[in-house]
């Protein structure tokens, strides 16, 4: 990247400034950000011609549709990032819409990261894990897989099947430690013996690379090598578990889609449109076979253009940091930037990739499932978007809002007696979470059991936080407790100017009067709704709809802020029991850890086995045991 360009002289209500600014624009690939009076980024655009795009918008005698028209009304600056490349102002595009959610850029309803099975083959024994961020440029990735579900059954197999270790152990093959349940059960080799050759432990795990990999074929005849050796050396149970690995196998490769491309890594891409809204399909192919899809929403798209949507979609697979891309592409249209596409992945990946439209035979057959699917999928999707929006304005009229609740932000505090106070925030959009929006904070600045306060702490940390950094603001906040709560809550939003941008509630919980003729003298739990400057709290009916939207929210707060304590309290527990004892210091205590593989693990050993760990002497072994037994 070469240099960067910023308008940033502020500019009246006249236009003509900005048409001053036009006509000294550079005619050179980047990025550009049209912003309104308030220095908010209303779009984020590319092009290989900042010129004559930016230009393009201004130009009278082009037919723009609404959205554009309404956009360049409120254009009062912008700013521009010069680039070197077309294709390093693609990547720079996709990251400062994920970063800023500009108002004017189509939204994707979508915002999941995909899971993926890392293999660390930069361990001198590796393991198979779950993740989602794929940045360690010293292990393997195979997927993505398009649920954790379907990432987690693929991580079962293997470990049902290849006797991988999943200690998190750093083995050198010259310290030695107990080994785990896995070894009993003989599902592990238990490398952390220190009596497996590396070189038996290697062809393990070419066989679970050969798996992930889809090699099915290969992998079954290695396998049924090896059951003819052991039969041949009468070892018989041992070629009765190949058999059995061999018929596992089949049946797990049977269950999938077999499309027989011949073999190839594809990905296969194709949009339906229906009213205002659209669905992007995508097929993910590997070694021929069909093992995940993926759909992509977007909603209000009447006005945006196949291209970009597509390309919008594009960018959120490949673009992120760490994605894995197969050798091709194959989409239902000429994609305007597919060569500026090519050009980037090829610089970010290291293996070709091409990017096709392929006009017959089997390929052409792919784009066309995927049309299918996308026309299946949308209609589902249409009918969820319309029921969520049902409730959403039944919400915003049962407890008199000013705005549709589509983003909340709801909060809830959590201590031990006034100890290891945490609060959490969760995000809820369009009636669904938004796990990768969840925040958790450490109360830091007060003591004893106040609510209050931490409260306090928490919203002015949090909304801060987004105003430094130009962020966006929930429609509704959420606060779990009622009137004290909310005026707290209402004063910090009001001193950082923020109050009448969102809609804030608390939801508290009640005893009613007593009822009478049905239950006597019984008194009935409720909740009630409060807001603001209200002196009347809103009473929940008990069968209400906004009700359950509330509540699913608030206890989701209150879960994940459970949670986040509960983790805190046991490494606290861990600390304590531990490094309570005299003579053990953080570096004795990643020792014995490191050997024993757990607290529990340490608690059950003996003093002889403790005494086995580098640096502990006999004297502090027995007083380890002590303390801990006693």
């Amino acid at each position: 990247m070469s240099n960067v360009t910023r308008h940033s002289s502020k500019i009246g209500g006249d236009i003509s400034p900005v048409r001053e600014k036009l006509s000294h624009l550079p005619n050179l690939p980047g990025v550009y950000l049209f912003k309104d009076d308030q220095d908010s980024i209303l779009y984020i655009g590319k092009s290989k011609s900042i010129r004559n795009r930016v230009r393009s918008y201004f130009n009278s005698s082009a037919k723009h549709n609404m959205r554009i028209r309404l956009m360049t009304s409120r254009i009062h600056d912008f700013s521009l990032i010069i680039t070197d490349t077309e294709a390093e102002a693609l990547i720079l595009e996709d990251q400062l819409i994920k970063k800023h959610h500009p108002r004017y850029n189509v939204a994707l309803r979508d915002g999941k990261s995909y899971p993926y099975c890392k293999l660390t083959v930069g361990e001198m024994y590796p393991r198979l894990l779950l993740v989602r961020e794929n940045i360690d440029a010293k292990s393997e990735y195979y997927g993505p897989y398009t649920s954790v579900k379907d990432a987690r059954q693929v991580l079962k197999a293997v470990m049902s099947y290849f006797p991988l270790r999943t200690s998190k152990m750093q083995l050198d093959g010259k310290k030695t430690y107990r080994p785990c349940l896995n070894f009993q059960m003989k599902r592990c080799l238990a490398p952390c013996r220190g009596v497996v050759p590396e070189e038996e432990y290697s062809k393990i795990v070419r066989q679970v690379r050969l798996f992930l990999k889809g090699r099915d074929k290969l992998l079954i005849k290695e396998l049924e090598q090896k059951m003819k050796k052991s039969s041949e050396r009468l070892e018989f149970e041992k070629s009765a578990q190949y058999r059995d690995q061999i018929q596992a196998m089949r049946r797990i490769f049977e269950r999938q889609m077999v499309l027989e491309v011949q073999g190839k890594d594809q990905d296969v891409f194709n949009l339906f449109r229906e009213k205002d809204a659209t669905g992007v399909q995508v097929l993910f192919i590997r070694n021929g076979r069909l093992l995940g899809t993926d759909f992509f929403f977007f909603e209000d798209s009447s006005e945006a253009s196949d291209d970009n949507l597509l390309g919008q979609v594009l960018h959120r697979i490949y673009m992120p940091e760490g994605s894995i891309v197969p050798r091709e592409i194959l989409l239902p249209f000429e994609y305007s930037d597919r060569k500026i596409l090519e050009d980037a992945l090829n610089k970010k990946f290291r293996h070709r990739v091409h990017v096709g439209c392929p006009r017959k035979g089997r390929k052409k057959e792919l784009i066309s499932m995927a049309y299918n699917n996308a026309k299946v999928n949308l209609s589902e999707n249409r009918r969820r978007f319309i029921k969520n929006k049902d409730i959403l304005r039944h919400v915003k009229y049962e407890i008199k809002l000013d705005r549709l609740p589509e983003v909340v932000e709801a909060f809830d505090i959590s201590h031990l007696s006034g100890t290891m106070t945490v609060a959490s925030m969760v995000c809820w959009k369009n009636n669904f979470p938004s796990n990768q929006d969840y925040r958790k904070f450490k109360i830091r600045g007060i003591s004893g059991p106040d609510d209050f306060a931490g409260m306090k702490e928490v919203l002015t940390r949090h909304y801060s936080r987004k105003l430094s950094e130009g962020g966006t603001f929930p429609d509704m906040i959420l606060i779990d407790g009622g009137k004290g709560q909310i005026n707290i809550a209402a004063k910090v939003l009001e001193e950082l100017g923020i109050l009448n941008k969102v809609d804030l509630i608390g939801l508290a919980k009640g005893r009613s009067e007593r009822k009478s003729g049905r239950s006597r003298g019984k008194n009935f739990d409720f909740e009630y709704v409060v807001k603001p400057n209200q002196k009347n709290q809103i009473r929940m009916r008990r069968n209400s709809d906004t009700l359950f939207f509330l509540q699913n929210i608030r206890d989701e707060s209150h879960r994940f802020a459970i949670e986040f304590q509960r983790k805190l309290k046991r490494k606290h527990t861990l600390h304590s029991q531990i490094d309570d004892i005299p003579g053990i210091g953080p570096k004795r205590r990643r020792l014995l850890l490191n050997h024993f593989g757990s607290l529990k693990g340490l608690k059950q050993a003996s003093p002889e086995a403790i005494l086995q760990v580098p640096g502990i002497p006999e004297k502090l072994a027995v007083e380890i045991w002590t303390h801990l037994n006693q």
